[in-house]
């Protein structure tokens, strides 16, 4: 993942809601602990504009996203 990108999502989403490195575990499967996957990075956009600003960061950087929510 690209430094660029994460600045850009640092910006929308503000540092504190930008999960990068550590234990990012509880991120990484469905609710029903059947599906695993790998967080290179968890961002947790506030509000529908910032959620449509990261898919777009993501999509400019050709990055693919996971969303979920209910964790």
């Amino acid at each position: 993942m690209s430094a660029v990108l994460l600045e850009d999502l640092r910006r929308i989403c503000g540092p504190a809601n930008l999960l990068v490195g550590g234990d990012l575990s509880a991120y990484e499967h469905d609710w029903r602990r059947r599906m695993r996957g790998h967080a290179l990075a968890v961002a947790l956009p506030g509000s529908t504009q910032e959620v449509a600003e990261v898919v777009k960061a993501c999509q400019r950087h050709q990055v693919a996203i996971v969303p979920q929510g209910g964790n």
